[in-house]
Parts: structure tokens; sequence; C-alpha cells
């Protein structure tokens, strides 16, 4: 369910509609599995790490660690 929401917030805050992988006769709205190739070609770009740094140390206060904690 977390990675979906994720997903989903991701697809949100593009700028344009991602392009289809499997068009669909009358259907011009996305796919979640065309947002999840653009998270795929964004983490395997070069640049990934300049856009998502690895920390240092781990933060304790962080939102993903309260996401896992409720998930838990």
């Amino acid at each position: 369910m977390m990675a979906a929401t994720v997903t989903w917030i991701y697809a949100d805050h593009l700028d344009k509609t991602p392009q289809r992988c499997y068009a669909v006769n009358n259907r011009s709205h996305f796919a979640f599995s065309d947002v999840r190739k653009l998270i795929t070609q964004a983490a395997l770009n070069k640049d990934f790490v300049s856009f998502c740094p690895k920390p240092d140390k781990p933060i304790l206060n962080s939102f993903i660690d309260a996401l896992l904690r409720m998930v838990a």
C-alpha cells in the first residue's frame, strides 16, 4: 500500500502526463505501470544520487520512519 501511495504521489507532482507504455483505444489517461516505469528510469539514472543522496547518518524522526512504524 505504501509503495502504491508513493507512486501516485510522484505521479501527482509530474509536470505533464506520462506517455502510455501500452496504448489502449478510447483511453487517454495513464496507468500505474506508466508511472512505475518513470520511477524506474529515474532510479537508474546516473544522477540519482544527487537527487536522492545517501544520508551520512540515519535520521531518527523522518517521515519514512513514521510510515514504517504505522505499517508495522
